[in-house]
């Protein structure tokens, strides 16, 4: 037996979560696991954006400072730690006085594009998580529906953003208006 086996008493292969307030086993593949990477992983991507926008576009840095602080506290949530009213507030926070999508939003808008879509693919990943999660009972119903309804408004809110990105972005307004015109046809 290894040292970290003889330790933790495990085969090297589970790890320990917060779930709901109770300390869990859980196989390092669990979908929770990969929910607090993908949770990760947006964040990062969120924060980078955010990064490349705050010279140019401090109100939209400011919106996505707003939404990775939401994000940051997901784990909380699941933890049991955090209210989910907290990241919701943010959330709603970052929306107020934004304008809703029009349309399509486009890539090739923006410099930010690349790590706004992806922090998107990121959330709507670990939404599918959480689904999973609660399939294979390591998150109750109630607490998934939760984290889901939280993962899809920060999501929709980077949509948002990269829309009113992309409709700002002289070449944005080109791709929308030739997708438009495609779509009409």
């Amino acid at each position: 037996m290894q040292m970290a086996d003889a330790c933790h008493g495990g085969t090297g292969l589970d790890t320990e979560a917060v779930i709901a307030g109770r300390l869990v086993r859980l196989p390092k593949h669990s979908p929770v696991i990969e929910l607090y990477g993908a949770v990760e992983e947006a964040e990062a991507l969120i924060a980078r954006a955010r990064l490349q926008l705050e010279a140019r576009d401090p109100a939209t840095a400011e919106r996505l400072y707003l939404l990775q602080r939401a994000i940051r506290l997901l784990p909380g949530v699941l933890a049991g730690a955090v209210d989910p009213g907290q990241p919701l507030r943010l959330i709603e926070e970052a929306a107020r006085g934004l304008e809703r999508p029009g349309g399509w939003s486009l890539t090739g808008c923006s410099p930010e594009d690349p790590d706004i879509v992806l922090a998107m693919a990121r959330l709507r990943a670990g939404d599918r998580l959480i689904a999973r999660a609660h399939e294979e009972g390591e998150v109750p119903r109630e607490l998934a529906s939760r984290i889901s309804m939280l993962l899809e408004a920060a999501s929709y809110m980077l949509y948002a953003i990269h829309w009113s990105l992309c409709s700002r972005a002289p070449q944005g307004r080109r791709l929308i208006a030739r997708r438009t015109a495609e779509l009409a046809q």
